[in-house]
């Protein structure tokens, strides 16, 4: 006896996209290792003296936070594949 509904087969990666998902986590963790130095310069506080380089520091903070919440979002869709 067959049953009624049958599960529909997994879909498999591309090998470019499980090659990708494989790298993600190292990826990830290698973004959130430049979140943390960037955000301990920020609290150095010859680094907090100086304006201008507090100012491009935060800066480069942002978009290092940026970039990890876009790796984890990637990393999420590629494992919803």
């Amino acid at each position: 006896m067959k049953p009624a509904v049958s599960a529909a087969p997994a879909k498999k990666l591309s090998y470019k996209l499980q090659r990708e998902l494989d790298q993600m986590e190292a990826t990830i963790l290698q973004a959130e290792e430049e979140v943390a130095a960037l955000h301990k310069q920020t609290e150095d506080p010859k680094v907090m003296a100086d304006r201008a380089r507090y100012t491009a520091l935060c800066s480069q903070l942002g978009e290092a936070q940026t970039q990890v919440r876009k790796l984890y979002e990637r990393w999420a869709e590629l494992e919803a594949m």
